[in-house]
């Protein structure tokens, strides 16, 4: 299962495209995908805007009436405007004598008269083109709809009004009873609060070549990717082989980071854990977490990261000049794949450049306020194409925290089913950034690592949050292991 951004999906579209595919097949495609959800309804009305989406509903209405369906199309806008397949499509049902309602404030009042008389209404005016409140013609329709019409409304990719990267209405929106997401998912269906709008969502995805990732559209990770590609531990395992992994984190003012960091390396499957840190950290390591090694934190040089299958750096590090130098030093003595998180984004945003000559792996790991400090990212933008931008252009991989966390190397790009926001505490970042290095350091592949390290730390924080208002960071590791379990075990723990 896949899913897109307004910009992802019309570049998914225009792909297709650019491979061989006609418009016109691809809207009889969709037609094909949209048909079963319509053909139990005797008589149907289409509501068609000028683009695709308004293709997608003649088209589909076009089939339902070679089935002996009462269709009647009402569209907005003159047909010399109509996009090309929507004018190819609108010309047969022409010919072949189907009723073609134009809407305009005459005809207003004849459709307010007939709503009644139809099963069902399809929702084809704009699709995830639309990109600001619907006005006029259409704005009338949906106000005379909503507050009228009581029988099922279909939604043909997604509800007239509704905003595609958010789930949030532009203004003005058209409440669907089921909306058919053609393709693949719309980022706003990630929204819990687009299903007020949306009704039920259906995805179906058209018969073509499948190039979701090729085309730019991201893949929805669940317990599944887990379960293929989890290993399990060997029967003849010991703590080298599941890797020496080490953590530059922490100072006087922050403590808790780099023991919530170890804490969670350690219960993700580390071999062995080294903290390097100030000496109000490594005094208490023992007491917090006796299995991490302690090592007092200096001016580093290529001899003090040898040995070490991944280095993670920036958890409450601070931002003063000695922090700036120990992320310097990391980036340019470790050979070992490298996560940089907290203090050490701050630090790095300044210094961006570094990162376009590493030739280890780098990982990021950014909330959105640090993403922000990290690139020109502003609210209108389109997160997911800018998230893998970024990553393609600084050669990393990017772990952009928050809902439904994306997870990109620019050319690969995930987004994550499990997390909850039970998890909005402070150190669920510095939990997550220890998960990643002991994935790193356990020998996965590196976006393999980080997919599983971010999955598994949403699954694990899900678990609790069954029976909790809140997740704490330290409750989450301890739950790491079982969590870990579960999955392996493709089982779901019952309440």
């Amino acid at each position: 299962m896949y899913v897109g951004s307004s910009g992802l999906l019309k570049k998914y579209d225009e792909y297709l495209l650019e491979h061989g595919y006609g418009i016109e097949e691809l809207v009889a495609k969709a037609a094909d995908c949209l048909f079963k959800h319509f053909k139990d309804y005797q008589s149907i009305a289409f509501l068609v805007g000028p683009g695709n989406n308004g293709a997608d509903a003649l088209c589909t209405g076009l089939m339902l009436h070679h089935i002996k369906k009462q269709v009647v199309f009402y569209y907005c806008g003159e047909p010399d405007n109509f996009s090309k397949a929507n004018q190819y499509y609108y010309d047969k049902c022409l010919d072949e004598n189907l009723t073609l309602i134009y809407l305009n404030d005459h005809t207003i009042y004849e459709f307010a008269e007939d709503l009644q008389n139809y099963d069902c209404i399809g929702d084809g005016f704009f699709g995830f083109g639309l990109h600001s409140s619907p006005r006029g013609i259409y704005a009338d329709v949906i106000e005379l709809i909503n507050s009228r019409y009581n029988k099922d409304i279909l939604a043909i990719d997604i509800p007239t009004g509704l905003n595609c990267n958010t789930g949030y209405p532009y203004g003005a929106v058209l409440y669907a009873t089921k909306t058919i997401s053609l393709t693949a998912l719309k980022e706003g269906y990630l929204n819990p609060d687009s299903q007020s709008f949306c009704g039920e969502i259906v995805l179906e995805t058209l018969d073509v070549e499948n190039v979701f990732m090729e085309a730019g559209l991201f893949e929805m990770v669940d317990d599944n990717y887990v379960h293929l590609h989890l290993k399990e531990r060997k029967f003849d395992g010991y703590k080298n082989y599941y890797g020496t992994d080490l953590i530059i984190a922490g100072s006087d003012e922050y403590k808790g980071a780099p023991l919530l960091a170890a804490k969670a390396c350690l219960n993700s499957g580390a071999g062995i854990v080294k903290v390097m840190s100030v000496d109000s950290v490594i005094k208490i390591l023992p007491l917090s977490i006796p299995e991490a090694i302690g090592i007092k934190i200096h001016r580093l040089s290529e001899t003090d990261f040898e040995g070490y299958q991944a280095v993670m750096i920036g958890s409450g590090l601070g931002l003063d000049l000695d922090a700036y130098n120990y992320l310097l030093d990391t980036l340019q003595y470790t050979t070992s794949p490298l996560i940089i998180d907290g203090d050490g984004l701050t630090i790095l945003s300044n210094n961006l450049d570094l990162l376009k000559k590493q030739k280890k792996p780098v990982i990021l790991t950014p909330h959105l306020g640090e993403f922000k400090r990290l690139t020109d990212y502003n609210d209108q933008d389109d997160i997911m194409e800018k998230a893998v931008e970024f990553a393609r252009e600084y050669e990393s991989i990017l772990v952009l925290k928050g809902p439904h966390t994306i997870v990109t190397n620019g050319y690969e790009s995930y987004r994550m089913t499990s997390g909850n926001k039970a998890m909005a505490v402070g150190g669920m970042g510095d939990t997550l950034a220890g998960m990643i290095t002991a994935f790193l350091g356990q020998k996965y592949d590196p976006l393999t690592a980080v997919i599983l390290a971010v999955y598994i730390h949403g699954f694990t924080g899900d678990m609790l949050a069954k029976k909790r208002y809140t997740v704490l960071p330290s409750k989450l590791s301890d739950m790491i292991p079982s969590a870990m379990f579960v999955l392996s075990q493709n089982y779901k723990i019952v309440d």
